[in-house]
């Protein structure tokens, strides 16, 4: 900042002080009053009878109490952040009548008194996060019929006394996040008809009660990440549900009509538990998915239509499973697929045109795989090729298999090396052993795959190889064009009893 505008806001600052703004204060508005000051102890008096919101940060203030505010002051919004407040007195805000917005977050608050916000008739938004009160008064909110929204976030409760809520008829937003919370009544929301977001982040939750949610039909966002839920009941959830975030729980499996009265939901999360598999028509019913997570679970196999009729989803993330194969008919519905995640599971190759009804934006994940690179895997080679800037970490999409091949570059490889050896399953390959004289350690064998012919040797010791070729036609014509090339002995080779195997494809294709 120039020292032109330095200078022009001290003089701002100096005009509005000497307008009546305490000393602690910045008054940039006659309406807003902002005090950082560790030294202040207590709360300005002489405050603008103007002032409409007062934000106190980082104070020294430990108290409140019936005469840290004066009687003239017509506050709508109150902050008081990160301070070191440890207790409100009953009578504390008998004279803010008007406020419509409190604060008080980030201080070292244990408790507070019943009556506390009794005055507070007009209140609709009270957050009280990460201030360590412990318990709540059963009716410590019992006043508040205007609030809209209340925000416990980080406070230690370990439970929630009778229904503290049943008093707050008009409340749209609760945030209970990352408290000790380990048991829920079933009627602790029973009251709450208009509530549309929802958090119980971060809690020790096991089960959810039969009916909890039954009343809330209005609720759009809940959140039950990071809890210790096992199972779900069919009908737990409410129909109007858009967001549902399952996070990080213990779920091992799940109901097969668990999800399908949510035909408006959105975004659902169910990363980071045990699931091992998912029915094939759990998922049937999301007509209006756009994000769905199942990354970080256990999940072996996914049937083939266990994402059939979900035509708007944008993005789909399977990472981090135990995923060994794919169904080729998978992802036939999702022509608008915009994140595909597949990293860090077991899938050795895909099936042929698996990728082909994908958009041509759709950004796919492939690392961390420890795929197969032989003729099984020649139609993912093509389509990486074809789609480099699709693929996230193309690079590093590694050959697990053969061993000659192995920690190679899917892309660096020679598509004509992509071929199928001994332990190919596949009924389209032949092969035919061939005797090689002499004790040279290296034994071979042709193979033919789909017109491709192949000669694999296996070095049993360290020796170069040289390879020629006899072509010869049905008629006998050609039978002295010769292919001649030499391979010298495998990097390493310090004595006889080093084991190698090569692949050779001399002249792809012929016959």
């Amino acid at each position: 900042m120039s020292k032109l505008w330095c200078a022009l806001l001290l003089v701002l600052t100096q005009l509005h002080r000497g307008r009546g703004c305490p000393g602690p204060c910045q008054c940039f508005s006659p309406a807003k009053v902002v005090c950082a000051d560790e030294a202040m102890t207590a709360l300005p008096l002489n405050i603008s009878a103007q002032a409409r919101e007062l934000i106190v940060v980082a104070s020294g203030v430990t108290h409140l109490d019936g005469r840290s505010f004066r009687e003239d002051l017509r506050l709508s919004k109150l902050v008081l952040l990160n301070g070191q407040l440890r207790s409100v007195s009953g009578d504390a805000f008998e004279r803010l009548r008007e406020l419509r917005e409190l604060e008080i977050s980030g201080n070292p608050l244990l408790a507070l008194r019943e009556p506390a916000f009794a005055s507070l008739a007009n209140l609709t938004t009270l957050m009280l996060n990460h201030n360590n009160i412990g318990a709540l008064a059963a009716r410590i909110f019992e006043a508040l019929q205007k609030l809209e929204r209340l925000q416990l976030k980080g406070n230690g409760l370990l439970s929630l006394p009778g229904r503290p809520f049943h008093r707050l008829p008009n409340l749209q937003e609760l945030d209970l996040s990352f408290n000790q919370i380990d048991s829920l009544p079933a009627d602790v929301f029973q009251n709450n008809s208009l509530l549309r977001a929802l958090s119980l982040q971060a809690n020790m939750i096991p089960q959810l009660p039969e009916g909890i949610f039954s009343h809330l039909d209005l609720l759009e966002e809940l959140n039950l990440r990071g809890n210790r839920i096992r199972e779900l009941s069919a009908d737990v959830f409410p129909h109007s549900l858009r967001k549902l975030i399952l996070k990080s729980n213990h779920l091992a499996q799940l109901h097969p009509s668990l999800f399908h009265k949510l035909l408006l939901v959105t975004h659902l999360d169910l990363s980071q538990n045990q699931l091992s598999g998912v029915p094939a028509n759990l998922f049937q019913n999301l007509i209006s998915l756009k994000k769905l997570d199942l990354s970080e679970n256990r999940i072996t196999t996914l049937p083939g239509t266990v994402f059939k009729g979900l035509f708007g989803v944008k993005a789909i993330h399977l990472q981090k499973n135990n995923l060994s194969s794919l169904e080729e008919d998978l992802l036939k519905d999702q022509h608008g697929l915009e994140q595909l995640y597949l990293s860090m599971n077991r899938l050795r190759r895909v099936p042929h045109g698996f990728f082909d009804d994908l958009d041509y934006r759709c950004l796919v994940q492939l690392h961390g795989n420890p795929w197969r690179c032989d003729c099984g895997i020649q139609y993912l080679s093509e389509w990486i090729r074809d789609n480099l800037r699709n693929v996230e970490d193309v690079t590093q999409v590694y050959c697990h298999a053969p061993e000659f091949i192995r920690g190679h570059s899917l892309v660096s490889v020679d598509e004509e090396r992509l071929v199928c050896g001994k332990n190919s399953s596949s009924s389209d390959t032949n092969s035919t052993g061939i005797a090689v004289d002499g004790d040279g350690g290296v034994h071979c064998s042709i193979r033919d795959f789909k017109g491709q012919t192949t000669i694999q040797c296996k070095l049993t010791k360290c020796t170069s190889v040289k390879f020629q070729a006899l072509f010869e036609f049905g008629d006998g014509s050609d039978s002295e064009r010769v292919v001649s090339k030499e391979w010298p002995a495998p990097a390493g080779c310090a004595n006889g009893t080093t084991m190698a195997e090569s692949q050779f494809t001399p002249w792809p294709p012929w016959g």
